[in-house]
């Protein structure tokens, strides 16, 4: 039990610290329920990677989302994976400093009709 409650205090704060930043503008999508980077988002991994060596005293988040259709028990895991991979790649393929990223899986996203559109990570700065 106090592990769950455990976890669900580090999901509120984690939810509060990503819609309290500043979105970056840049979002590095997925395939439905993937927790794999697509070759094609390889572009914009690395425009963000350099980002954060040009800033890097700045705390950022990187916040994971899924879609609406995503099963309900496998939402948090896959929200949580998917910012992680972000943070692991630029941190080991692009030699960014991770100390001041966090990555947090957010949860669902409805912000775009096009439901492919929720698959996806966003950046977010403090």
């Amino acid at each position: 039990m106090k592990k769950f409650f455990s976890t669900l205090f580090l999901a509120f704060i984690a939810n509060l610290c990503v819609s309290a930043q500043t979105s970056l503008g840049m979002t590095i999508h997925f395939k439905t329920d993937s927790v794999n980077i697509q070759e094609s988002q390889y572009a914009i991994m690395e425009m963000m990677a350099q980002y954060f060596k040009s800033h890097p005293k700045e705390l950022f988040f990187i916040g994971g989302f899924t879609a609406d259709t995503t099963p309900k028990d496998k939402i948090d895991f896959i929200c949580e994976q998917r910012a992680q991979a972000v943070r692991n790649m630029l941190i080991e393929k692009y030699g960014v400093d991770g100390t001041y990223i966090i990555a947090v899986g957010v949860g669902v996203s409805t912000k775009s009709e096009e439901r492919e559109f929720n698959e996806k990570v966003e950046f977010f700065k403090k």
